[in-house]
C-alpha cells in the first residue's frame, strides 16, 4: 500500500499465480493470489469463494489440492465441533491439516495441548470416510477410556455407523475373540489397542493395512524397537523395504566415515529402490508424546527414510527457572537441603553430583527419611514409583545430576515437580590411570588441558587429539587387544595398528606434560580440578549439560507457555561452581545465578503453585481458560540451511521432517512451536527479453518483472526465465519455483509465518518476495529482525515482531532496476564494440575499475627508494634524492655518514579503534590474513550463520548493551582493570561486527571440543583466524587507551633531511594487550652514525591498491553498500578486467581498454 493506504503494484512475478502458475502482480498476490486470467475481478471475496467460482467455471488447476484441503478441513472442523463441543485449538488445527495433506509426522508437544483428542477424533473422522484406522495407547486403562470417548464422540458427531473395536487386558475371553474376528475383516474400522497387542498379537494384523495409525505414547511404543517394523508394515511397506531402508542408513554412515569410497554406487542403487517405494500410496503414521526418552537407535531412523520425519524431543533449553545458590557451612549440605524441603514442601527433585556417586545419594535418601521426609532413590525407570510421587505418597525423589540419569532425563511431570535442589555442584569425575589405554579418557584430558599449553605443546596436542578423535569410541575387546599388544611390544596392522599408534602417542604426551608444576597450573588457571590419586589422576569437570537437563525437569512447556521452576544449588566446591557458571553462560547466555533469599523464593513458589493447579485442571479436563491461542505454531523462514540448523539447535535438539525436499527443523522458541526452514537465498530475479531490460512501464510507474531463479546443473549458470540454460543450452537445472511450492505447502501447516531473513535491504526484499508468494496460503505473516543468531536475540525478535518495511523494499527494487538498466545499456555497448557477450559494466563496477586503472597507470612510473641501515641504529628511507650519485659514491668509499639531530619525545594517549564495520573488516582481512574480499565475506557469513558473530554487512560501529556485557564478561576474567565501555553510537538499528559470546578463539575451540558450544558446521583454521581478528578488535574497543612514548628526530643524509617518528616505549598497555597497533622500535641518540648497508631500488610512483584499499575508497566515496563491496570486486576479476599479484590489484589490458572506451563514450 502507498501512504494513502491504497494497494499499489511494485513488482510482477512471472510464475506465481497460485492457480495457473502464470504471471501476476504483487498486489494481486497479496490479495488472493489469482491473476487476471484466472479471475479478472477479485472484489471483496475471500479465497474459498474464489475457489468456488473457479470450480464452477472449470478453471480450477493448481488450486485443486488446496481446495481439497480447505474442504476437508472445514468438514473435519465441523465434525470435531460436534464430537468434542468446541472447534479445534490452534495447534490441533495445524496437526489436522498435516494429516489431511497426507503427511506422516511426530507430535512432540506438552501436556494439555489436546494431542490425544485430536488423534482420536481424526481416526473417527477418517473411519467415517471408509478408512481403516488404528489408535495405539500404552495401557489397558487408557485403551478402555479412549474406547468410551470414541463412542461418545461418534454419537456427538453423528458417526454412529463407525465400527469401534477395542482390545485390551480388561476384556473377557469371549470379548477378545469377538474383537479379533472383527479386526480380521477387511473393512473400515477404528481399532484401539495397547502397544503390547502389537507384540503379542501382530500375527492377527499381519494381513491388515491401515490408512491411519496414531501412536499415543511414542516412548512406551518404542520400548520394543521391533514395533517400528510392525508400524510401517501396518502402513503397507513390505519387510524387504524396511531392510533396504536399514541398509541405506548403514551405507550413509559408512560413506560419511570414509570407510569405503566405492560404496557410492551401491548407495545410489538402494536409494532409488527406497524412493520408488516411498512414492507408492501408503497409510499415514502420526506418533505423539510429551517427550522422547528412548535411545536414538538406527532402527528409529526408518521413520525418516520411509515416512520423511524424525521422532524428536521437546527442547531442554526452553526454561523459565529461578536459578539460586546457597553457600552452606562446610559439611552442612544435607541438613541445609532437608531444611529447604521442610520449608518449601513436596514436589522436589534432589540431585547429587556424579562425582559424589551412588553411595552418597543413598546416604542422602536415608537422612531425609530419618527427618520424616518421604523420598525414593530413583535409579531406573519405575512407572509405579512415579505414580506414587504424583499421588503425593512420595515427597521428593533423589538421583544423580547427569545427562544419563533417569531422574534427570526420563521424567516429565509438570503438575507435580515444583523445584530441584542440588546437594553439591554438578560435576563429573573421571579416573585416569597412570597407564591409561582408554582413548576416550586420554582425549578428554587432552581437550581440557589444551587452553594452557604453550604453542609448541599445543600444536603437538592438536595432532595427537586429531588421531584419537578418529578412533573413539573404541569397543572394549579391541581396547584390550591393543593393551596386550602395547605391553608385549607387538605392532598391530590396519585400523588396529592406527588405533595402537594413536593411543601410544596420547599416553606418551600425557606422561611428558603432567608434571607436578603443570598440575599446579591446572589448579590455578582452569575451571577443572585434577589431583593425583593412588590409581593415577582424578579429573573433576563441571557438568553444565547435566545441570541444564536436571534443572529443566522443573520448567516444562504446557498449554499456556513454559512453567515457572526453581533450582537451588548448595555450593560445596567454589571452584567447580565458578566453572559451572562460566560454562552455563556460554550455553544459555540469559542464565544467571542469584543468592537464595527466602522471601523472594516464596513469591516464586506462589507463581509455581498457581501454574501447577492449572496443569492439574487441564489433565482432569476442568480448566476454565481456553487454550486455543495461548500456544501456537509458526513457520520460520531463513536463507541458509546452516542458519536454520543453528537457530533450531539453540533451543535443544530439534526433530526433522522433509516436505517436498525441504528440511524443516521443529523446536520451541519462547513458548511457540517453530518449524525452521531455509529458502537457500534469493528466490527471484529480474527476467530478460521483456520491457526495458525486464522492467515494464505501467501507469507511469516502472514495474520490475521477476522470474524464479534457475541454476544449470552442468555449467552453474543462473537465470530467471526460459526453460534451458542461456550459456550451455542444457535443460537440466534446479528451479527455485520448487522451493516456493514447498514453502506454500508448509504455510498451510502452521498458525503463523515468521520471515527471518538477514537484517538488511536485501533480506527485506527476500522477505517481501516470500510474503507475496505465500500470503494466499497463510495471511498471518510477520517479519523478525535480529542481528545475531543467539537465544536472546531470537526471543527478543519473536517478542517484537513487525511488518515488512516497504520503504526498504522499494529502495532495493529501485537499486536493482538502476543496476539493470545502467549495466545492460553499458554492457550492450561493450558487446557491440568488443564482440564479446562476456563483458559487462555497471553503475558501481565501472568507477571502481577506473580507480584501479588509474593507479595501475601511475604505478608504471618509477621512483628511486634509498634504504640506509645505520650501524647500531634504524633504517632510514630516502625518496628520489637529487644527489643520489654522490650518496652512492660516498657509500662505496666508506665515507657516508648520517647525522641525527633535533631529538624530542612525546607521551601520547592512543585510543583503541572502534569495532569493525564491513569496510574496515575487509581492509584488515586483506592486510592481516591476505584474504580476498569474497573469501572474507563468505567466512564472515558462515560465522554469523553459525551464531558466533553479529551481522557482518553493516556500516555502523554502534555497540549495544549486550555487546558491552560480552566485553565486560571477558575482561573481568582476563584484564579486570582495563575495562572501559564505549558505545560508538550512530543512528540506525544496525550494530558493529562483534562476537556474541565472551570467548576468545582458543576458548571457543576448547568449548567446541568439550561439546559445550555446538556449531552446525565444521570450522576451519581460517574461520578461527577471522573470528580471532573480529574478537580482538572488538574487545580492544572496550578497553582503556594505551600510553605510548614517541620519539621524533631528523636524520640528515648529505643535505637530505628526513623527519622520523617512531614509538619507542609502551608506558601503559591498555587495549594493546589484545590488539597491538604499533611496533616498538629502538631509541636513537643524537650524533653521527656510520652506514652499515645501503640499497637503491626502483619502486612504483603510486602504490597499487589492495582489495581492502578499494573497499575503503568505496565506503569513503559513497559507492556501493556493505552487501555489495566484495561482489563488485569479484565481478572485475570474473570479467578479466583485473588480476592480483602479491595482494595488489593490477588492471589488465582488457580492463584498460573497456574503461577507456566507456570513458571516451561518456565524454562525448
Amino acid at each position: 500500500m502507498d501512504r494513502a493506504g491504497t494497494m499499489v503494484a511494485r513488482a510482477i512475478y512471472s510464475f506465481a499465480c497460485i492457480n495457473c502458475g502464470g504471471e501476476i502482480l504483487d498486489e494481486r498476490l497479496l490479495k488472493l493470489g489469482l491473476c487476471e486470467r484466472c479471475l479478472p475481478d477479485v472484489g471483496d471475496i475471500d479465497l474459498q469463494q474464489a475457489i468456488e467460482i473457479l470450480k464452477s467455471g472449470g478453471r480450477l488447476k493448481r488450486l485443486k489440492e488446496l481446495s481439497n484441503l480447505y474442504t476437508s478441513y472445514l468438514e473435519f472442523r465441523e465434525f470435531f465441533r460436534k464430537a468434542v463441543g468446541f472447534e479445534p485449538w490452534a495447534l490441533q488445527e495445524v496437526w489436522a491439516k498435516r494429516i489431511l495433506s497426507g503427511e506422516s509426522f511426530a507430535i512432540i508437544a506438552p501436556t494439555g495441548i489436546g494431542k490425544t483428542v485430536l488423534g482420536l477424533v481424526m481416526a473417527l473422522y477418517l473411519a467415517s470416510k471408509g478408512k481403516r484406522c488404528y489408535v495405539i495407547v500404552p495401557s489397558s486403562i487408557l485403551a478402555q477410556q479412549l474406547y468410551e470417548k470414541a463412542e461418545r464422540f461418534a454419537e456427538g458427531a453423528g458417526a454412529g455407523s463407525v465400527e469401534i473395536i477395542a482390545y485390551h487386558a480388561g476384556l473377557s475371553k469371549g470379548e477378545k475373540e469377538e474383537a479379533l474376528k472383527k479386526i480380521s475383516k477387511p473393512r473400515s474400522i477404528l481399532l484401539i489397542t495397547t502397544d503390547r497387542f502389537l507384540v503379542d498379537r501382530f500375527e492377527s494384523l499381519k494381513e491388515s493395512v491401515f490408512d491411519y495409525v496414531f501412536v499415543d505414547d511414542v516412548d512406551s511404543f518404542l520400548k520394543s524397537p521391533k514395533n517400528i517394523d510392525r508400524a510401517v508394515s501396518l502402513l503397507g511397506f513390505d519387510p524387504e523395504v524396511v531392510d533396504h531402508a536399514l541398509k541405506l542408513i548403514e551405507l550413509r554412515r559408512r560413506i560419511a566415515k570414509g570407510f569405503d569410497k566405492d560404496l557410492a554406487k551401491e548407495y545410489e542403487r538402494v536409494r532409488k529402490i527406497v524412493e520408488r517405494e516411498k512414492r507408492k500410496r501408503r497409510g499415514l503414521l502420526v506418533v505423539s508424546g510429551a517427550t522422547l526418552r528412548g535411545k536414538r537407535t538406527k532402527r528409529l531412523m526408518i521413520f525418516r527414510e520411509l515416512l520423511g520425519f524424525e521422532v524428536g524431543r521437546l527442547p531442554e533449553f526452553v526454561r523459565n527457572i529461578a536459578d539460586l545458590y546457597i553457600e552452606p557451612e562446610k559439611g552442612n549440605l544435607i541438613d541445609e537441603a532437608i531444611s529447604l524441603v521442610k520449608k518449601h514442601g513436596p514436589g522436589c527433585l534432589i540431585f547429587i553430583p556424579q562425582a559424589l556417586g551412588r553411595d552418597f545419594a543413598a546416604k542422602v535418601a536415608e537422612m531425609f527419611e530419618r527427618a520424616g521426609i518421604k523420598v525414593h532413590l530413583y535409579e531406573k525407570m519405575e512407572a509405579d514409583i512415579l505414580q506414587r510421587f504424583c499421588d503425593g505418597k512420595i515427597d521428593a525423589m533423589v538421583g544423580i545430576a547427569s545427562l544419563r540419569s533417569p531422574l534427570a532425563r526420563g521424567i516429565d511431570l509438570p503438575e507435580r515437580i515444583r523445584y530441584a535442589i542440588f546437594i553439591g555442584v554438578p560435576r563429573r569425575e573421571m579416573i585416569i590411570s597412570r597407564d591409561e589405554y582408554n582413548p576416550t579418557k586420554i582425549l578428554t584430558l587432552l581437550y581440557n588441558i589444551m587452553p594452557i599449553l604453550e604453542k609448541r605443546l599445543k600444536d603437538e596436542a592438536e595432532a595427537v587429539a586429531a588421531k584419537l578423535s578418529k578412533i573413539v569410541p573404541l569397543n572394549k575387546d579391541l581396547m584390550e587387544r591393543i593393551r596386550e599388544a602395547i605391553e608385549r611390544g607387538e605392532r598391530l596392522e590396519g585400523f588396529e595398528g592406527y588405533a595402537e599408534d594413536a593411543i601410544i602417542a596420547g599416553r606418551e604426551f600425557l606422561r611428558k606434560v603432567l608434571t607436578d608444576e603443570f598440575i599446579e597450573r591446572i589448579r590455578r588457571e582452569l575451571d577443572i580440578s585434577i589431583k593425583p590419586i593412588k590409581e593415577g589422576f582424578s579429573l573433576i569437570i563441571p557438568d553444565a549439560s547435566g545441570y541444564i537437563q536436571a534443572s529443566g525437569r522443573t520448567s516444562r512447556l504446557y498449554a499456556y507457555g513454559v512453567t515457572k521452576g526453581m533450582s537451588i544449588v548448595l555450593v560445596d566446591d567454589p571452584k567447580a561452581f565458578k566453572g559451572l557458571t562460566s560454562r552455563l553462560r556460554v550455553m544459555l547466555e540469559e542464565l544467571e545465578f542469584a543468592p537464595y533469599d527466602e522471601k523472594e523464593a516464596e513469591l516464586v513458589f506462589r507463581e509455581i503453585d498457581s501454574e501447577r493447579k492449572i496443569i492439574r485442571e487441564l489433565r482432569l479436563g476442568t480448566a476454565k481458560i481456553r487454550v486455543k491461542d495461548v500456544i501456537r505454531s509458526a513457520l520460520m523462514l531463513v536463507e541458509s540451511p546452516t542458519k536454520a540448523r543453528t537457530i533450531a539447535y539453540l533451543f535443544g535438539r530439534p526433530f526433522r521432517r522433509e516436505v517436498q525436499g525441504l528440511t524443516v527443523y521443529e523446536t520451541s522458541i519462547g513458548g511457540v512451536i517453530v518449524g525452521v526452514a531455509a529458502t537457500k537465498g534469493h528466490l527471484t530475479d529480474l527476467i530478460v527479453g521483456r520491457g526495458i531490460h525486464g522492467v515494464e512501464v505501467m501507469d507511469g510507474r516502472f514495474i520490475p518483472i521477476y522470474g524464479s531463479i534457475k541454476r544449470c546443473l552442468k555449467c552453474g549458470e543462473q537465470w530467471a526465465n526460459g526453460e534451458s540454460c542461456p550459456s550451455c543450452g542444457s535443460k537440466e537445472f534446479i528451479d527455485k519455483a520448487q522451493i516456493v511450492e514447498a514453502v506454500r505447502k508448509l504455510a498451510t501447516q502452521y498458525n503463523d509465518i515468521y520471515l527471518a531473513t538477514d537484517p538488511d535491504a536485501e533480506g527485506e526484499k527476500i522477505a517481501y518476495d516470500l510474503m507475496c508468494l505465500i500470503k494466499p496460503y497463510n495471511p498471518r505473516i510477520y517479519r523478525l529482525e535480529f542481528h545475531e543468531v543467539t537465544r536472546r536475540a531470537l526471543l527478543s525478535a519473536v517478542e517484537n515482531k513487525r511488518d515488512v518495511k516497504l520503504s526498504l523494499v522499494e529502495a532495493q527494487l529501485l537499486r536493482r532496476i538502476e543496476d539493470r538498466w545502467i549495466g545492460f545499456e553499458l554492457s550492450m555497448k561493450l558487446w557491440d564494440r568488443f564482440k564479446s557477450r562476456w563483458l559487462s559494466a555497471g553503475r558501481v563496477q565501472t568507477p571502481v575499475l577506473g580507480w584501479i586503472v588509474d593507479v595501475t597507470e601511475k604505478a608504471r612510473k618509477k621512483r628511486n627508494l634509498v634504504r640506509i641501515r645505520l650501524k647500531d641504529g634504524p633504517i632510514i628511507e630516502l625518496l628520489d634524492p637529487e644527489n643520489l650519485d654522490e650518496i652512492k659514491e660516498m657509500w662505496s668509499e666508506g665515507r657516508l655518514k648520517v647525522r641525527v639531530r633535533d631529538v624530542s619525545y612525546e607521551e601520547r594517549i592512543v585510543n583503541p579503534l572502534p569495532p569493525y564495520t564491513t569496510d574496515s573488516y575487509l581492509r584488515d582481512a586483506s592486510l592481516y590474513l591476505k584474504l580476498s574480499s569474497v573469501d572474507a565475506m563468505r567466512i564472515a557469513q558462515e560465522l554469523f550463520e553459525a551464531g558466533l558473530i553479529t551481522y557482518h554487512r553493516t556500516d555502523s560501529t554502534t555497540v549495544s548493551q549486550t555487546g558491552i556485557n560480552v566485553a565486560r564478561s571477558y575482561l573481568e576474567q582476563t584484564f579486570p582493570d582495563e575495562f572501559a565501555p564505549r558505545t560508538y553510537r550512530r543512528e540506525g538499528a544496525h550494530e558493529c561486527i562483534r562476537p556474541v559470546r565472551s570467548l576468545d578463539a582458543d576458548r571457543l575451540r576448547y568449548y567446541m571440543r568439550m561439546g559445550i558450544v555446538r556449531i552446525p558446521r565444521k570450522l576451519t583454521d581460517l574461520h578461527f583466524r577471522v573470528y580471532d581478528l573480529i574478537f580482538r578488535r572488538f574487545i580492544a574497543s572496550q578497553m582503556k587507551p594505551a600510553k605510548i612514548l614517541t620519539q621524533r628526530y631528523i636524520a640528515d643524509v648529505m643535505g637530505n633531511p628526513v623527519e622520523v617518528s617512531s614509538d619507542v616505549k609502551v608506558i601503559e598497555e591498555g587495549f594493546m594487550k589484545v590488539f597491538p597497533t604499533t611496533r616498538i622500535r629502538k631509541e636513537v641518540r643524537e650524533g653521527e652514525y656510520d652506514v652499515e648497508d645501503l640499497s637503491v631500488k626502483k619502486i612504483p610512483a603510486a602504490r597499487l591498491l589492495s582489495e581492502g584499499d578499494v573497499v575503503a575508497m568505496m565506503k569513503e566515496r559513497g559507492i556501493g553498500r556493505p552487501s555489495t563491496y566484495s561482489k563488485i570486486i569479484q565481478t572485475l576479476f570474473d570479467r578479466g578486467y583485473i588480476i592480483e599479484r602479491g595482494g595488489r590489484l593490477i588492471a589488465t589490458k582488457k580492463g584498460k581498454a573497456v574503461y577507456s572506451f566507456l570513458s571516451q563514450m561518456f565524454q562525448k
